[in-house]
């Protein structure tokens, strides 16, 4: 079940290719952005439990018209994870009757549609036979990514979501404290010649891609590139093709 919903840095004009989402099993996604709309209605009525990395809108973009697909659901709320930020933020500027019904109120019948709970840096999380470790990552806002454990998907028994970032010695350090990782997913936002920018906005070049896997002590057994921003994919993908990584 475990697969890649989006994985693009912006609208891509490919209804085929939307946003951050990762579905980690029939219950459980990673990020809410345009991704998680490839999903049938079926299968989105199974959604019970969504893990946000930060509040970017790419990230996010599908959250709130999702969750109005739960209107007729008795197996309420859908549990929204995410950092204080994270949640404050949905609340002050998403789910706050004006932009967006507020979903976490509690209804007549003693439940609410949404909910939203905290997780912080650190934490681990023991969920449906998976253990899920939040850690830091640099960005322009509080972010985490996720160290996914998951025994029973050999192929990605112990898959690492770096989300949004830029290399920075304690990136490396926490990844270097990790387990041998069978994925890494991180993302590379720009071409070589804008690094001021990724710089700047806290993202991820090809080179920056390359400075953060030669620190790492135990290379991980695949790369997978993500979250090329759709103005310059075909140049990213035309430099990435020449280096052992999965381009997502």
């Amino acid at each position: 079940m475990f697969r890649v919903l989006g994985s693009s840095g912006g609208l891509s004009g490919n209804p085929q290719k939307g946003s951050t989402c990762i579905q980690l099993n029939g219950e459980t996604l990673i990020d809410a952005g345009t991704g998680l709309s490839s999903l049938q209605l079926s299968e989105m009525k199974a959604i019970r439990h969504i893990f946000l990395t930060h509040a970017h809108m790419d990230h996010i973009a599908a959250l709130p018209t999702f969750v109005s697909n739960l209107f007729d659901q008795s197996r309420l709320p859908l549990k929204v994870y995410g950092l204080a930020h994270s949640l404050e933020r949905l609340k002050q500027h998403i789910f706050n009757n004006d932009i967006w019904p507020d979903f976490t109120q509690v209804q007549d019948n003693g439940t609410s549609m949404l909910e939203l709970v905290e997780i912080k840096p650190g934490q681990v999380i023991e969920h449906q036979g998976m253990t899920l470790t939040a850690f830091e990552v640099p960005h322009a806002i509080p972010t985490i990514g996720y160290a996914v454990q998951q025994p029973k998907v050999s192929a990605h028994s112990h898959f690492v979501f770096c989300a949004d970032c830029i290399v920075t010695d304690a990136l490396v350090s926490k990844l270097n404290e990790l387990p041998p990782i069978s994925t890494l997913m991180v993302e590379c936002s720009f071409p070589d010649r804008l690094e001021e920018v990724a710089i700047k906005t806290q993202h991820m070049t090809p080179s920056l891609v390359s400075r953060l896997l030669e620190q790492l002590e135990k290379p991980p057994h695949s790369v997978w590139i993500t979250h090329l921003k759709p103005s310059y994919e075909e140049e990213l993908r035309d430099v990435l093709r020449a280096e052992p990584w999965h381009v997502l």
